[in-house]
């Protein structure tokens, strides 16, 4: 068994050990939904799917994928929202981002599942299905902000997608 097959299942104990929740940011779309599935049938790791509950399952459905155990969280019907906005308007101080803009920015998945993550409901996030990288990898860096804090970090992974993780 070569080095990095010992490594990759090291990694897969530690995570069984220990579940760990992966907000998905585009959570209609195929390879996305195919992914959780497959996640989910693996019990080591919990998908975390935006979009509106009624879209995901019914995207789920049609690309013939079981995400029956998957949390669908929706932007406009998140119950943690006045936190986020608050915690959002205060990471951007700098930028004088004011609640009406902060809900609006928060209503992109990228932004969204970015906050999940630094709110700590989910341990990490997986995106690029249908952002583009630099999308993905813009959120993570404004609010997780890695350089002052090296315990949150952002891995770019290839086919453009990214993932960054607290």
């Amino acid at each position: 068994m070569s080095k990095n097959m010992q490594g990759f299942g090291m990694m897969i104990q530690k995570l069984k050990a220990s579940p760990k929740k992966i907000v998905f940011t585009e959570g209609t779309d195929e390879r996305i939904l195919e992914a959780a599935s497959r996640l989910l049938a693996s019990n080591f790791l919990t998908p975390i799917l935006v979009g509106k509950e009624d879209e995901v399952q019914a995207a789920a459905e049609e690309y013939g994928y079981n995400i029956r155990g998957a949390q669908i969280i929706d932007p406009e019907n998140f119950d943690r929202m006045d936190e986020m906005i608050a915690m959002f308007c205060e990471l951007r101080k700098s930028k004088n981002i004011q609640p009406d803009e902060a809900r609006k920015i928060l209503s992109a998945g990228n932004y969204f599942g970015t906050m999940l993550v630094k709110m700590g409901v989910a341990d990490a996030l997986l995106g690029g299905a249908t952002y583009s990288t630099a999308d993905t990898v813009r959120p993570a860096l404004q609010l997780i902000k890695t350089k002052s804090r090296q315990q949150d970090r952002i891995f770019m992974l290839h086919h453009g997608s990214s993932i960054c993780y607290r």
